[in-house]
């Protein structure tokens, strides 16, 4: 007969918290499901039900053996051991129950740390185990995560943190809080060299190894169903006034809340852990993208605005989702923006691109009716979220990748309360300053500050049937003409297609899709994108730093001043109206107007001239609004 979850817990919990214990190794049933498993391969090799997939608890060495390749772990700082700093006084002495538990567990403390390779690839790997006085951080745990760290910076290699931990070693007073002050140090310096670090929760991890070294990492995974928190679940419990929702305090719930990257199989961790690795390893992502030979392929001409419109909202128009799949190899994702939530409307994550490793960032849309406008409407946490990819690709000298499809940002009063200008402005102000190569795309919908936050890129592609635009027709019809049936007409004064992004300098490439559309061949969009896309990332790979902010100032700063493009636009409007008499009689055909008309400087700022930045000045010094040019 299959038992809750709480009767469960209180098994498990029963038993002085030994969860790898012979006593849960020999289950002959699952204390979950009540299936049988001693049978099981997967439960002999890992300790996992067949059946609910419940994670038992297994010890720290038998972690690294699911992990490494086999004959290749070699431990170190086996020797360091406890002794009793503070002659702490208690029923048991303390140095009776460190030898008590090195004689259980046959491990010198709650922390093995050693040198193997994951899937081929070199690691230094640090695990605790909760068997060994509940896996509490005292000075020997401290003082091995501090070496595991200092191990990896010394030989260049990725850290892999495996927790499972209950707390604070209590016989060792305040030395044992001072540990999560010397493993943050560590890890610091660890960042600091630009080296991956990857923490796996297992059940349980509370008090303070979760809340030092083990949230630091890059990235955060947790074992399915594991209790994880800064507080035990029994102390929240007695702190509420009801009882705890049934999945409170687990794994699943702070990959909810943001504050996970991903909740994975422990049969398939191994996997999960070696593509990580393989590109975020620095080797790997050193690697320089070659531009493909062959010819650029050039859009047919322009495309009719509404007719873009159309083709950016086709219900059958490929997603962000639809092009990452396609286009950048082995895509692992990582979720939310530690802090309050995951927005699902952002997909950051690490692929390869020609070979070498890029993040992305993308916004995916939401499905919608044909011909309506399309989400996603981007909250402040997937703003938030987009910049902790972005401080990742900083960290691993990575190219970032944006793919803009969005309606907008979400206009709701509990955006609103959570920050939403204050994220946008970041996000911003962040791309504008990144030290690494950046490319933007815009898929289907470019709309308002969502699609420029994430476009202040060295390069801005634009797929041939897509649209960008500070508001969608619709708006702009009801503003304009207090009548939002007139989109099409108003999708014609905005300027939103591809082409005239090109033409007002507004973004660089226009990528060409199949005849009708991307949805009528997405595999050949995706193929498309992909060379553009590549070409893209090689003219800004290997750009100094400072050469790639002196032209990404440039680019942005130089937006919207008097052009040759604008001279020639409002050459071309005073040749429409050379013809016409002007109220009052005057500016008739062959009057001189056109002439004056273009030789006279036109801005589009006041005070910005072609040839200077200063601002005109009256005869007294100061400038003044009739001083400058309309």
């Amino acid at each position: 007969m299959a038992r809750g979850l709480t009767d469960v817990l209180s098994v498990l919990f029963g038993r002085r918290g030994n969860l790898g214990g012979q006593s849960l190794l020999a289950q002959e049933h699952c204390l979950v499901c009540d299936a049988p498993l001693l049978e099981s391969e997967l439960y002999q090799q890992a300790r996992v039900c067949p059946n609910c997939r419940f994670h038992y608890s297994i010890t720290a060495r038998e972690r690294i053996q699911l992990l490494a390749d086999p004959k290749s772990f070699k431990e170190k700082f086996r020797t360091v051991t406890s002794l009793d700093p503070l002659a702490f006084s208690s029923k048991v002495a303390y140095r009776s129950r460190i030898f008590d538990a090195q004689k259980t567990t046959g491990l010198t403390e709650a922390a093995v740390v050693g040198q193997c390779k994951i899937d081929g690839i070199s690691t230094v790997v640090v695990a605790l185990d909760f068997s060994f006085l509940g896996g509490s951080m005292g000075l020997v745990v401290g003082e091995k995560v501090a070496l595991a760290c200092e191990l990896a910076s010394k030989k260049r290699l990725p850290l892999i943190a495996i927790v499972t931990s209950g707390g604070a070693r209590l016989q060792e007073g305040a030395l044992s809080l001072m540990q999560m002050a010397k493993t943050a140090t560590a890890v610091n310096a660890l960042h600091r060299k630009g080296l991956p670090y990857i923490a796996v929760f297992a059940n349980p991890t509370t008090g303070q190894s979760y809340a030092s070294f083990a949230n630091m990492a890059d990235v955060l995974l947790a074992e399915p169903g594991a209790l994880m928190g800064f507080a035990p679940l029994r102390v929240l419990q007695e702190m509420a006034d009801q009882p705890l929702p049934i999945e409170s305090h687990t794994a699943e719930s702070h990959l909810k809340h943001g504050m996970l990257d991903a909740v994975v199989d422990r049969e398939e961790l191994r996997d999960t852990l070696s593509s990580l690795m393989r590109r975020l390893v620095p080797a790997r992502t050193k690697v320089r993208l070659l531009r493909p030979r062959g010819r650029e392929q050039k859009p047919k001409g322009p495309i009719d605005a509404w007719e873009a419109v159309q083709r950016s909202r086709h219900p059958e128009r490929p997603t962000a989702r639809d092009y990452i799949s396609r286009v950048f190899g082995g895509f692992v994702e990582i979720h939310g923006d530690r802090l309050t939530s995951d927005d699902p409307n952002i997909v950051c994550g690490i692929g390869d691109l020609y070979g070498a490793s890029v993040m992305v960032i993308a916004q995916q849309r939401t499905p919608r009716a044909a011909g309506e406008p399309q989400g996603p409407y981007i909250g402040p946490d997937g703003f938030r979220k987009a910049q902790r990819a972005m401080h990742m690709a900083v960290k691993f000298g990575i190219p970032l990748i944006t793919l803009i499809d969005s309606a907008g940002p979400a206009q709701t009063l509990e955006a609103e309360e959570g920050g939403l200008g204050h994220a946008i402005a970041t996000t911003i102000a962040t791309m504008a300053n990144l030290p690494v190569p950046t490319v933007a795309v815009i898929l289907s919908e470019g709309g308002r500050e969502s699609g420029l936050a994430l476009s202040i890129a060295d390069r801005i592609l634009m797929l041939e049937g897509a649209i960008y635009a500070p508001v969608s027709p619709e708006a702009a019809a009801s503003v304009l003409y207090r009548d939002d049936s007139r989109a099409e007409d108003a999708a014609y004064s905005l300027r939103l297609t591809a082409m005239d992004g090109l033409e007002m300098k507004i973004i660089d490439t226009v990528v060409p899709e199949p005849e009708g559309g991307a949805h009528t061949d997405p595999e050949a969009s995706a193929y498309t994108l992909e060379r553009a896309l590549v070409r893209a990332v090689a003219r800004v790979q290997g750009v100094t730093v400072g050469r790639l902010h002196n032209r990404r100032h440039k680019r942005f700063r130089n937006k919207g001043e008097y052009t040759t493009y604008y001279h020639q636009f409002l050459a071309q409007e005073v040749e429409t109206l050379e013809g016409y008499e002007v109220e009052g009689g005057k500016g008739k055909k062959g009057s001189g107007t056109t002439k004056a008309c273009k030789e006279t400087k036109v801005f589009m700022f006041p005070g910005i001239s072609e040839e200077a930045d200063e601002e005109p000045v009256s005869a007294e010094g100061d400038s003044t609004p009739e001083d400058r040019t309309p």
